[in-house]
């Protein structure tokens, strides 16, 4: 199940299209069947959960809480109970990311899918502390992302944004 809260009232977004996105790059990860809550926030709030968590006291576009500690990147532990298919929480500051959208020329429709994905990628224990994590987590992210547009793509063209099954 993906929970989905939208607590800021400043970008527009589309709910729907979001969860959809979510539960397409959740499978594309091999984690179908695992839980995920989005937090769609504003900069204050991920800047006060920067402060806490990571002594920064800036603002951020994407901060990922994962709920298990990754055996190795890309493996989580067996889950043993339904609750153990919980993938944890990200908060994605929606004011930071359109300000980022309005420097780079880039639509939130095309930076949403991203930061899901980079974000996900997170909470299967991926990081990119060092150049070698980042090219690990890059490359995963890219594959991933690769499908997604294709299977995008395919939903644009049936007209209503889902893949035919």
């Amino acid at each position: 199940m993906i929970l989905l809260r939208n607590t800021q009232r400043i970008v527009k977004v589309c709910t729907k299209t979001c969860k959809k996105d979510i539960a397409q790059l959740l499978a594309l990860a091999q984690y179908p069947d695992w839980d995920l809550g989005v937090h769609l926030s504003g900069d204050r709030f991920v800047r006060k959960l920067n402060a806490e968590f990571r002594g920064l006291d800036r603002p951020t576009d994407i901060l990922s809480f994962p709920f298990h500690q990754a055996i190795r990147p890309g493996v989580l532990p067996a889950p043993v109970t339904d609750d153990d298919r919980n993938l944890g929480d990200m908060f994605i500051a929606m004011p930071f990311v359109q300000r980022y959208c309005g420097y780079e020329g880039e639509t939130l429709e095309k930076r949403l899918p991203v930061l899901f994905c980079h974000g996900i990628f997170h909470m299967l224990g991926y990081d990119h502390q060092t150049d070698s994590e980042y090219e690990k987590m890059r490359e995963k992210e890219e594959g991933v992302l690769a499908e997604f547009w294709k299977w995008k793509k395919v939903g644009e063209n049936n007209g209503n944004g889902d893949i035919d099954a």
